[in-house]
């Protein structure tokens, strides 16, 4: 189900990977595209948009089937899925960067390894989220699992209430906007306080909102999914320049549409031989996404020892950095994501569940 957006969510890993590869390459001195790195930024939009379609659809009655949730419940799956992974490999970046550093006298402070494993961002003193980014994690990607975080502890805090889906909706779309309003008036310092009010957890609520339409019966011909998609696709692709409220204005929109597109359809996308290749890679897209930090850090050292990976265009390289990654995503996923994922997917959840049931009405 929703074969659509399975495949967005590998295309959008692959867009974040092909944004930094063209950061990397810009510092070079290679330009592969300026555009593409513009574009491929806007992945991240797209990826926290399908969060917040996922979550509200995975926790809402679908088929005819009512189901039991807590908080609880919700907030443990999260961390089983979410973990794992994210934790071994930020243990193993910590390891390679301490045995790196000492040799030229650098370490990675403890207290940044501790608070990446708990996915806050570390700083020594004020700093934008922007910067942030770049130097507050150990894995400097993870910048995006600390907005996810606190997108699953609101939507928790509605599980808890008991809402169902529509008034889920409004519940998290009052306290974003509660909070985004805030920091616009307070114009926060801290990295931590600059996540919770930033207007990237608009990008949220619109998963959130596309997942409320589905379960509402809304549907679209695919007239009309096709041309959104188009003028999605479109606007993503325009180059940037500007405020977090103008992306969000700009790629939240777009990846709204392009989510509605995709899981509204009334003719929806099957999985056959042709999407079964991208649809693996919506599997393996958190494996991608995570470890494209090694296989970057990696392929910028092999460009210095291998001709071929200096072509002046960038073709050659880019196609041994997407199989490079494809190989090391694979091997991620098998070994350390799915196994965790199969280990966790039988726990028994019944010490968890809450004395009172909440179902969709």
């Amino acid at each position: 189900m929703f074969i659509g957006i399975q495949i967005l969510r590998g295309l959008a890993a692959a867009m974040v990977v092909v944004h930094h590869y063209v950061a990397s390459q810009a510092e070079q001195g290679v330009e592969v595209g300026r555009w593409l790195h513009e574009f491929g930024g806007s992945g991240v939009d797209i990826f926290f948009v399908i969060s917040g379609f996922i979550m509200m659809i995975t926790q809402s009655d679908m088929g005819g089937k009512k189901r039991e949730y807590s908080a609880r419940q919700f907030l443990v799956r999260r961390l089983m899925r979410v973990v794992p992974l994210y934790w071994v490999l930020t243990a193993l970046a910590f390891g390679l960067a301490s045995l790196a550093g000492a040799a030229v006298n650098t370490q990675i402070p403890v207290e940044k390894f501790l608070m990446s494993m708990l996915f806050l961002p570390y700083s020594d003193g004020p700093v934008s989220m922007s910067d942030a980014a770049h130097t507050a994690y150990v894995i400097p990607m993870a910048w995006t699992l600390t907005f996810e975080w606190f997108f699953y502890l609101v939507f928790a805090s509605a599980l808890a209430f008991g809402l169902h889906a529509y008034a889920r909706l409004h519940f998290i779309a009052v306290v974003f906007v509660a909070l985004v309003a805030a920091g616009v008036l307070a114009q926060p310092q801290a990295p931590i306080l600059q996540v919770v009010t930033s207007p990237l957890l608009f990008d949220f609520l619109l998963g959130c909102a596309v997942a409320v339409l589905y379960l509402k019966g809304l549907r679209l011909s695919a007239w009309v999914a096709l041309p959104l998609a188009l003028i999605a696709v479109g606007v993503l692709i325009n180059q940037l320049h500007g405020t977090v409220f103008e992306r969000t204005a700009i790629w939240g929109l777009a990846s709204f549409a392009l989510i509605m597109s995709a899981s509204l359809n009334r003719r929806e996308i099957a999985l056959s031989a042709a999407t079964r290749p991208f649809a693996h890679l919506g599997d393996i897209s958190y494996s991608l996404y995570l470890s494209h930090f090694f296989t970057l850090a990696l392929f910028v050292r092999l460009q210095d020892r291998v001709p071929l990976l200096n072509d002046g265009y960038g073709v050659a390289a880019l196609a041994a950095f997407a199989l490079l990654n494809l190989f090391v995503a694979e091997g991620c996923y098998r070994c350390i994501e799915n196994p965790a994922r199969k280990l966790f997917a039988n726990a028994d959840f019944s010490r968890l569940r809450p004395r009172r049931k909440v179902t969709e009405p």
